[in-house]
């Protein structure tokens, strides 16, 4: 019994060494990858961050679409309609601020 015990601990402590020793490697194989420099460059312009706005919103409105999925009729179609209308304003609200990035920047520009 006590052997069982102790070969089933060995077994269990094998294990999770033969997964770190795997993680490890993987780790090393992402450093000697590396990660493509353009994740490292700022792209603070107004189209990057109205891009950035968009995915937001996009992301938003497929969460609330999720959300709807829950309702069954008169419900679900009023749900959709809300996440249409607030997905509409999202947009507007980022093409307002896009704008006003884009005037921050002539201004700073000239």
């Amino acid at each position: 019994m006590n052997n069982k015990l102790l070969a089933s601990s060995l077994l269990g402590a094998l294990a999770a060494l033969a997964l770190h020793v795997g993680t490890v490697h993987a780790a090393d194989q992402k450093l000697v990858n590396g990660d493509p420099a353009r994740w490292y460059q700022a792209d603070d312009s107004p189209k990057a961050r109205l891009r950035n706005l968009n995915q937001e919103t996009a992301a938003a409105y497929g969460q609330a679409l999720q959300d709807c999925k829950a309702l069954r009729g008169k419900e679900a179609r009023a749900c959709r309609q809300q996440a249409g209308a607030a997905r509409k304003d999202d947009a507007a609200r980022a093409q307002r601020i896009y704008q006003d990035y884009k005037a921050a920047a002539a201004k700073s520009g000239s």
